[in-house]
C-alpha cells in the first residue's frame, strides 16, 4: 500500500507549474478583498483547486497507461489499492491546504499586502471537509466505472478554471439585487 501511496506522489511532481500558480493566485486575490466573505470564498477555491487537480491528474495517468490492469494481476489486495487511494487523497489534502495557508500567512507577514487577513483553520476544515464528502461519492464510482468519468473529469476541470469569473459575476449581480445580503443572514 505504501508503494500505491509513492507512486500517487510520484505523479503528482509532474503537475503543471500552471495549476499551482493558478490556485496560488486564487488564494492571492483573496487578501486583497475588503469583504471577509469573498476571501474565505477564494482561500477554499484554492485549497480545493489545488486538491482536486492532484487527485484528477494521478487518475487521470492511471487511466491513460491502464494501470489498474497492472495492479490488478499482482498480488495486491482491492482493499489495499482503494486504501491508498484514499490515504493519497487524505495526504493530498494535507499539502494543498497546507501550501494555500502558508502562503497567505507569509505574504501577510511580508507586508506586501496589509487589507486583508491570512487563510485560516477553519478555511482548511472547510475545503477538507468539502473534498472528502465530493470524494466518498466519486472514488467508488471511479472504482466501478473507471475510464467512464474522463469526460466528468473534464467538466469538472472546465469549471475549476471558469468557475472563478462566473461566480464574480453572480456574486456581484446578487449584491447589486439585495438577495447577496438575505444569503448571508441565512
Amino acid at each position: 500500500m505504501f508503494n500505491l501511496i509513492k507512486k500517487d506522489f510520484i505523479l503528482s511532481r509532474k503537475i503543471n507549474i500552471f495549476v499551482v500558480i493558478y490556485a496560488l493566485f486564487i488564494a492571492a486575490m483573496g487578501l486583497v478583498m475588503p469583504d471577509p466573505l469573498v476571501s474565505t470564498f477564494l482561500y477554499t477555491l484554492g485549497m480545493l483547486t489545488l486538491i482536486f487537480i492532484t487527485v484528477i491528474y494521478t487518475n487521470g495517468y492511471d487511466d491513460k497507461y491502464k494501470s489498474e490492469i497492472v495492479l490488478n494481476s499482482l498480488p495486491i489486495e482491492r482493499e489495499n489499492i482503494v486504501r491508498a487511494k484514499y490515504m493519497t487523497l487524505i495526504l493530498f489534502i494535507i499539502m494543498s491546504c497546507s501550501a494555500v495557508l502558508i502562503f497567505t500567512n507569509i505574504i501577510l507577514k511580508l507586508g506586501v499586502v496589509s487589507i486583508g487577513k491570512g487563510a485560516s483553520i477553519w478555511n482548511v476544515i472547510f475545503a477538507t471537509n468539502i473534498s472528502l464528502i465530493f470524494y466518498s461519492i466519486y472514488y467508488p464510482i471511479y472504482f466501478k466505472v473507471g475510464e467512464g468519468l474522463r469526460s466528468f473529469n473534464t467538466i469538472l476541470w472546465i469549471l475549476m478554471v471558469i468557475g472563478p469569473s462566473v461566480l464574480d459575476k453572480l456574486m456581484e449581480r446578487l449584491n447589486t439585487t439585495g438577495y447577496l445580503e438575505k444569503i448571508i443572514a441565512i
